[in-house]
């Protein structure tokens, strides 16, 4: 069963961003290069985003702020993910994607931005997966490790074969939640852009701070998978909410004096 489970998590991983990338691409505006620029966009933001991890020694662990209490550690590693990946989606739809700045642009960008996660996380979970069906049947001795690391590694192979068999299917739906607030941080930038107003940047930035630091905090204080995905759960419910709400709003209507967005509306 658990093989069913694991292929179903790849399969929502890579084929749900693609396929929605699809049918936004059937919407008026929406282009594969503002699609791919999303992509573009991601992968950026992570070549800043890992190494101040790093620096800040949250990733290597025992330096840094990872040897602050709990709560401080949760809100550096919010706030390091929300200013880059925020910081690269301004900069991008501020200085490259001038013209897009419609509320289904801005859902094309997210889709982009949030998909491209989704599929390097699913490549990583196929390649954990056929790693571990290998090593399920060999005998590991003969790998020729050390007491320790051979200990360590039966261990791993143990864990991941004994695992609940619908524990894969949390990544895919995690990945459905994340989609949906990559849409939702991606409008309210569009919306800063739109209304040459840093004060709506900053609330994607605080919003997607918030959502990832709560993430580390609940998994740092011992809470299970399923509880985790649940409070990620709420916070996609309220990022739906505002798509909604922007969409109904036509709170993109152009200010005056903002030429682009004229010039995209002409």
């Amino acid at each position: 069963m658990i093989y069913l489970t694991f292929t179903l998590e790849i399969l929502i991983m890579v084929g749900l961003p693609v396929s929605l990338w699809l049918i936004v691409r059937r919407w008026p505006g929406v282009t594969w290069g503002l699609i791919v620029a999303g992509m573009v966009t991601f992968v950026g933001s992570q070549t800043v985003h890992l190494p101040l991890n790093w620096a800040l020694g949250l990733l290597g662990g025992g330096r840094g702020a990872a040897l602050w209490p709990a709560p401080l550690v949760a809100a550096v590693a919010g706030l390091s993910a929300g200013v880059c990946e925020e910081g690269a989606r301004y900069l991008v739809l501020r200085f490259w994607r001038r013209e897009d700045r419609s509320w289904s642009q801005g859902v094309a960008f997210g889709l982009g931005h949030g998909g491209a996660e989704s599929i390097l996380i699913g490549v990583v979970a196929v390649s954990t997966f056929i790693q571990m069906i290998a090593l399920r049947q060999m005998d590991l001795q003969t790998l020729g490790l050390g007491p320790d690391m051979l200990e360590q590694l039966q261990t791993q192979v143990e864990a991941f074969w004994s695992m609940p068999w619908g524990m894969p299917l949390l990544g895919g739906v995690e990945r459905v939640f994340a989609l949906t607030m990559q849409v939702a941080f991606s409008l309210l930038v569009v919306r800063s852009l739109r209304r040459n107003n840093v004060g709506w940047l900053a609330v994607a930035v605080l919003a997607h701070a918030v959502v990832d630091g709560v993430a580390v905090g609940l998994a740092q204080a011992g809470w299970p998978a399923l509880g985790i995905e649940g409070v990620v759960l709420l916070f996609a419910i309220g990022a739906g909410g505002i798509i909604l709400v922007l969409r109904r709003a036509d709170t993109f209507a152009a200010p005056e004096g903002d030429d682009v967005s004229r010039e995209t509306s002409a």
